[in-house]
């Protein structure tokens, strides 16, 4: 059972291959029982292996061509002996298990009635029309004994249990399907109900080794269909004027067969395709055919060889079409020479016979030719598309990473900016609010300034905190940015805040780019936020705006901001003596280096101090 079980789940993949191999092995039988010649048989043999051949890929399109087959059997035209017409029921049995089986619920029970249906109908063929005969006895009603009508009665219940039962069966493999889960396939039962790993089409055609190209549902179910199409317009075209049971009407059938063969593999098995078109050429040359109307399944095999086949079967086409128009040329040279009776190898004679050879291979191998280049052509457009896609959905990934990107530095920049304002401000209302607290009754004055200040302070940072909102919304703030002119204010807050601050500038600065000022503001509001935290409020703050040649030899400025730490430190610090600041280094750091410069900030003595450079060179002039 194991190894039943391992057998099963290694052909899974290909259980699409089943309803076709039926179909050809059914054709098989009727060459080996005898093929019909009159069209009404032929089209119902062709329909019938088309039907099982879709019966599980488009089951709605099997059961439509099931029906035209039974019709074009029912026809008067046709006249299929008993044994074609045993390979019918088989064929009907296959067509309504896998219509049962893989159909939807509307086409699955429309099968049904229409095994109820077929049985009467068939029983029919087999007893009035066919070679199954009753003994005659009883009542004669209509021409017909009763002892006939009891049999045509009796087959038709024997039909339909057949057909009713086949059809049972696609319907439990169709529940076993629906409740089937993915792993292993334990019975044959569910190995029919797996849908057999549909395929799913490359849009690049590469040039990699392969015998069998996987293909989707549309595209084998148009392939097969393409091929039926082409027997029934060649059936038409060489065998509507005379379809007689002689030798070479049974001869061009079967080369007829062989070629729709061919155009149906071509874009699955490419190679595979072209050596059956060989064949069929030999056995229309051997049997002494000239140019049929079927020889254009040459052209799409040759087309199809050089679209869809690797690179060895691509050049092999190429070779085929020059062997191939070479061997035709001579063929119908010589064949037209046989025809007309000269062959006693007068000069004149052979070089009519050379130059109708020539003339011959060039017209052959430029059509032949053509075909191969065309199908090349398409391959190359086909690889050029599948190129454009893929550069298109890399440009689009490349998008949708850089986007990605902005929106986590944005998101960054601002978690950065809320921090500075709110950090800032609530610094300044919690020092104000302390000390409104404690010197309520020595200075009751101070308590006014102490909520002016709060009020002041709150505002702004509301203004700031609309800003950043509205930066959410849009990708330009409507309002000013801060500038390095706005250091000032932030100075006298602090200082209103009870933390004394010294500012100095020296030199010239007024080079920075816009967004060196917002990266110079940012960064002193930053360190007087960290100063009024953790240092000591009492001794004052040192701010330097300082002119610099840079470290690099480039015009920037030097910001310097010097504060005193609290003694002693009340509990250990997590971070080796240094403040827990959360955002406030980071992101100086990160706003330093956008800005094109360095920032340093640590312990030095007694103090804290945080020293960032800007250059000029950066950004935009404000």
């Amino acid at each position: 059972m194991p190894d039943r079980t391992r057998l099963l789940s290694a052909l899974a993949p290909h259980r699409w291959v089943l309803e076709p191999a039926v179909a050809v092995v059914l054709f098989g039988l009727w060459l080996v029982t005898g093929l019909p010649f009159d069209l009404a048989g032929a089209l119902a043999v062709l329909l019938y292996c088309a039907a099982v051949a879709l019966s599980r890929v488009l089951p709605v399109v099997a059961l439509e061509i099931a029906w035209l087959a039974v019709l074009a059997e029912l026809s008067e035209g046709s006249s299929l002996p008993l044994p074609h017409r045993l390979i019918s029921a088989v064929a009907v049995v296959i067509a309504l298990f896998g219509i049962a089986s893989h159909g939807g619920r509307v086409v699955r029970w429309f099968g049904f009635g229409s095994a109820i249906l077929w049985a009467p109908a068939l029983a029919y063929l087999f007893t009035v029309r066919g070679d199954l005969k009753f003994p005659q006895f009883g009542p004669v009603i209509g021409g017909y004994y009763t002892s006939q009508g009891v049999g045509l009665l009796m087959m038709s219940l024997l039909l339909a249990v057949v057909f009713v039962s086949a059809w049972l069966l696609g319907f439990l493999v169709a529940r076993q399907r629906a409740t089937a889960t993915a792993g292993p396939m334990p019975s044959l039962l569910l190995w029919l109900a797996s849908s057999g790993g549909g395929a799913s089409a490359e849009e690049g055609l590469g040039d990699g080794p392969r015998l069998v190209r996987r293909l989707t549902r549309p595209q084998l179910t148009f392939d097969i269909a393409g091929a039926v199409a082409y027997v029934f317009f060649c059936l038409v075209a060489d065998f509507a004027s005379s379809l007689v049971p002689d030798d070479s009407g049974r001869s061009t059938f079967l080369v007829l067969i062989v070629f729709a063969v061919a155009v149906a593999l071509r874009r699955m098995s490419p190679a595979v395709s072209l050596a059956i078109a060989w064949l069929a050429a030999v056995v229309q040359m051997t049997t002494g055919h000239n140019i049929l109307v079927s020889d254009i399944a040459v052209l799409i095999v040759l087309y199809a060889t050089a679209l869809y086949g690797d690179r060895v079967v691509r050049y092999a086409g190429l070779i085929s079409a020059g062997i191939g128009a070479f061997v035709a040329s001579l063929y119908l040279t010589l064949t037209s020479a046989l025809a007309q009776g000269y062959f006693n190898l007068l000069s004149s004679q052979l070089t009519g016979m050379a130059l109708q050879f020539a003339f011959l291979f060039v017209v052959s191998a430029t059509v032949l030719g053509l075909s191969w280049v065309l199908g090349l052509l398409a391959r190359t457009w086909r690889n050029a598309r599948a190129s454009r896609h893929a550069q298109i959905a890399a440009e689009l990934d490349r998008n949708r990473a850089e986007e990605v990107v902005v929106v986590e530095q944005e998101r960054t920049r601002i978690a950065r900016d809320m921090h500075d304002v709110v950090a800032h401000s609530l610094a300044v209302v919690i020092a104000q609010a302390d000390g409104a607290r404690y010197a309520r009754h020595a200075d009751p004055d101070a308590v006014d300034t102490a909520l002016e200040t709060i009020a002041a302070t709150a505002r702004s940072a509301l203004v700031d905190v609309r800003v950043l909102l509205a930066e959410l919304r849009q990708s330009q703030p409507e309002g000013p940015q801060p500038s390095l002119a706005d250091v000032e204010q932030t100075v006298e807050q602090v200082r209103a805040a009870g933390l004394p601050v010294t500012m100095e500038r020296r030199g010239e600065l007024d080079g920075l780019g816009s967004a060196q000022q917002i990266a110079a503001y940012r960064i002193v509001q930053e360190a007087l936020t960290n100063a009024l935290r953790h240092g000591d409020t009492t001794r004052p703050v040192s701010v330097v705006l300082a002119q610099s040649g840079g470290s690099d030899g480039g015009p920037g400025i030097v910001i310097t901001v010097r504060n005193s730490m609290k003694t002693p430190t009340p509990e250990p610090l997590a971070t080796g003596g240094l403040p827990r600041i959360g955002h406030g280094l980071p992101g100086m750091r990160e706003r330093a280096t956008l800005a094109g410069g360095s920032l340093s900030a640590g312990p030095a003595g007694d103090g804290f101090v945080v020293t960032a450079f800007l250059p000029v060179v950066s950004g935009v002039r404000a």
